[in-house]
């Protein structure tokens, strides 16, 4: 880290010090208001001035991205659904043409096959 970086950061906690000791002197309370509200409308400022980069910046940015994501993801879906539906539709069917070839030929051993007894 560099000389200039740990001065900031020094003198950020010194203020945030100094801000604890002042609130707890009943003494100094009306300082201690008048620094923290300046210090409150400073904040303010920049957070102001940060949210309109971001709306202006980041919002688009991740918007645009979220609704092609959205539409990539409602296509696999879809997708998914057609699977599902022909893979049940395809075992009705086997079901039901298991049942048919059971009627139809009764007989036959591929539609009925033999049972082992179970192993004693």
């Amino acid at each position: 880290m560099n000389t200039r970086g740990t001065i900031k950061y020094i003198v950020i906690i010194i203020i945030i010090l100094l801000a604890i000791f002042l609130s707890q002197k009943a003494y100094s309370w009306e300082v201690g208001k008048t620094l923290l509200s300046g210090a409150g409308s400073k904040a303010s400022a920049y957070l102001s001035k940060g949210s309109e980069w971001a709306t202006s910046k980041i919002y688009p940015k991740v918007t645009g991205e979220v609704q092609n994501r959205g539409a990539i993801i409602k296509n696999e879906v879809a997708q998914e659904k057609n699977k599902v539906s022909e893979n049940i539709g395809e075992k009705i069917s086997n079901y039901f043409s298991g049942v048919e070839n059971s009627i139809v030929h009764p007989g036959d051993p591929q539609n009925c096959p033999a049972q082992t007894p179970p192993a004693k």
